[in-house]
């Protein structure tokens, strides 16, 4: 079987977030081909009855053959068509699912090439006219797999030999000035796809490449160079959902520059935007796993998702950052601490949905998203109420908590 050799094999990547971005958009190119399905399915089931059809008479002592032959086809475009309505396009695959079903596109578009290609031994016509109608109808089948490319180039130029050469073959041994001149021609026509499905896969290619670099543009925060709102926002639903799924823990920090206002009112919005960027790449120093995303939240607000990460954790890296915040010694005078400094909320939660308890208590057993978030946002509200460069932790879902900073809110204590 040949090897799956996608678009984005080739493509070079030279950062986590431009991968994340290509296993993306390699999620639609698989979902494509999943989705749009029924052409090829029922392409080659149309063809097949169409050979039957002029081949029944042509071939009476082989009936049978023809009607098992046409079972295979048809069954294994069933079976192909069933296994694309498992492919759940809502649902974030891994890189290694993703392949994997590439895998299984591939295989079944083989197998039935093969098929194809035994139809030219099994009921090689010595007439010129079925001939002729026997070779259109296996480069329509070629053509009605194109779209294989999107998962392996290597494989559809496998089908095209699977198909045409038993054929072609066949004709050069015939010793006949006809069919010499139609394996000729099926040469010929073959070259000129391989040129073809070459060409189209060379765009592909192109179109890939510049689809990747306008998704890191548009998740990217120019300033800083991070990932952006968007791209966290996005990437946030993801992680959740492969929490959930998997049932491990997600921690969230959020991280506000103290003081900010003041920093910019003193020392000017080009020194602010500097310091964002100094700020920037602490954050991605410290958060260096792949899964991790260091995001510009907002003004000078950042925030940091760590899939797979329980609180203690999520808690000594939002020190660690703080330290090494408090390390570059920027400049403040108008601190408290004389340089810059940040304040951190830290929150874990384990994505949990299940409404089976017997108490109104145990039927609240239900994780939200923004619940998440609620936390991490009353920790950081915490951390700058008890005096800002300090971190704070709240359990997801802490609700004492949360009546407890409401009243603060509702008091205007500020904490700006």
């Amino acid at each position: 079987m040949a090897k799956v050799e996608s678009v984005f094999e080739n493509t070079p990547l030279d950062s986590s977030q431009e991968k994340a971005d290509a296993q993306s958009l390699m999620q639609g190119q698989i979902e494509y081909l999943y989705k749009n399905k029924t052409l090829g399915i029922w392409s080659n089931i149309l063809l097949a009855g169409v050979l039957i059809v002029f081949f029944w008479l042509h071939f009476p002592a082989k009936k049978v053959s023809l009607l098992i032959w046409f079972g295979l086809v048809v069954t294994l475009s069933l079976v192909r068509y069933l296994m694309g309505k498992s492919f759940k396009p809502k649902r974030q695959y891994t890189q290694q699912e993703l392949t994997s079903w590439a895998n299984r596109h591939v295989f079944f578009t083989t197998l039935l090439s093969t098929i194809w290609g035994l139809t030219g031994i099994v009921f090689f016509p010595n007439d010129l006219a079925h001939l002729g109608l026997l070779i259109f109808i296996l480069f329509s089948v070629l053509l009605s797999a194109i779209p294989t490319l999107a998962a392996s180039r290597i494989a559809y130029y496998f089908q095209i030999i699977v198909t045409l050469v038993p054929t072609t073959l066949l004709l050069f041994l015939s010793k006949d000035m006809g069919h010499d001149l139609f394996a000729l021609s099926v040469i010929v026509m073959a070259g000129t796809l391989v040129l073809v499905s070459g060409y189209i896969y060379s765009l592909l290619f192109e179109l890939q490449n510049a689809q990747i670099a306008l998704q890191a543009l548009a998740d990217t925060d120019q300033l800083t160079g991070i990932a952006n709102r968007r791209h966290f926002d996005r990437k946030f639903k993801v992680e959740w959902r492969r929490a959930m799924r998997e049932q491990t823990p997600i921690s969230l920090l959020l991280i506000d520059v103290d003081h900010f206002k003041k920093y910019n009112d003193t020392y000017g919005h080009q020194a602010g935007d500097r310091c964002l960027q100094q700020i920037a790449k602490a954050l991605e120093s410290v958060s260096h796993r792949p899964a991790d995303l260091a995001s510009r939240y907002g003004g000078e607000e950042f925030a940091v998702l760590l899939p797979v990460t329980s609180q203690e954790n999520a808690a000594m890296l939002a020190e660690r950052l703080r330290k090494k915040i408090e390390s570059l010694k920027i400049e403040h005078s108008k601190s408290e601490f004389g340089i810059v400094t940040i304040s951190v909320g830290v929150s874990c939660c384990k994505p949990v949905w299940d409404f089976t308890g017997n108490t109104p208590d145990e039927e609240q057993k239900v994780t939200f998203p923004a619940m998440l978030l609620t936390a991490s946002d009353n920790a950081l509200y915490v951390s700058k109420e008890q005096g800002r460069n300090q971190i704070s932790e709240q359990g997801c879902g802490d609700q004492k908590m949360s009546k407890v900073l409401q009243k603060q809110k509702e008091e205007n204590i500020p904490i700006a």
